[in-house]
């Protein structure tokens, strides 16, 4: 029986490291979809294929065969690590993609709640706009009724302007002297206007005295007028 050589035996450690390379590469295949899984598998088989030789050939020739397997083992290892890194990324993007999803679809939700209380917000400033409406007429409706109730009459107001300009009497004045009887050749020149009485500053008069020269005038309603309305009329 001959002797196994170190190159032989380096045939046979590539053989084996190629073969469980194909084991992993098989095992691996098995948590994978698809395409990558079936893809894998045959590189797998191809590598035991290539490191199915019978003793005689690595006899003959070990270095080629170690060679062989090698490289067998180097091309189903990378498939390995290919077909996992594929697998991950596809995995990570459809994370990334349901991640994606569910952030549209909570800002879908949350646009629709804004947009719903937006339109809740509006009804309601409508709303309060319209009783604002209201209650400003209703607050002009009670200042008229108030006005109409408490404005003084007529007959009040000439009574109190009656009231007003009445007063003790003054003291009866002593008669004036007799004037000279003008001579009969000197005919009195009498005058041919009325001096003009001094203009009275009618802002400075009462309200009840404005009115009371306003009924002396003849005018008619003056008595809900101002004062500042009761002096344009006088004036």
């Amino acid at each position: 029986m001959s002797k196994t050589t170190k190159a032989q035996r380096t045939a046979f450690d590539a053989i084996d490291d190629a073969a469980a390379a194909a084991k992993q590469a098989r095992k691996v295949a098995k948590t994978l979809p698809g395409k990558n899984a079936k893809k894998l598998r045959e590189v797998a088989a191809e590598t035991l294929d290539d490191v199915d030789v019978s003793k005689k050939a690595i006899r003959r020739a070990p270095a080629k065969v170690t060679k062989k397997a090698q490289r067998a083992e180097e091309r189903v290892r990378k498939a390995t690590r290919t077909a996992i890194a594929k697998a991950e990324k596809k995995a990570r993007l459809r994370a990334e993609a349901e991640r994606a999803a569910a952030e549209a679809e909570r800002a879908a939700q949350e646009a629709k709640a804004r947009n719903a209380e937006a339109k809740s917000l509006k009804k309601l400033a409508a709303k309060a706009e319209r009783a604002a409406a209201k209650a400003e007429l209703d607050a002009l409706a009670a200042d008229r009724t108030l006005e109409e109730q408490f404005a003084p009459r007529g007959d009040d107001v000439d009574a109190a302007a009656a009231a007003a300009s009445s007063g003790p009497e003054p003291a009866a004045e002593p008669a004036p002297a007799a004037e000279p009887a003008p001579k009969p050749t000197a005919a009195r020149k009498r005058p041919t206007a009325t001096a003009a009485a001094p203009p009275t500053d009618l802002a400075a008069l009462t309200v009840v005295q404005l009115r009371e020269r306003a009924r002396a005038a003849g005018a008619t309603g003056y008595s809900r007028l101002t004062k500042a309305e009761l002096v344009a009329l006088l004036s």
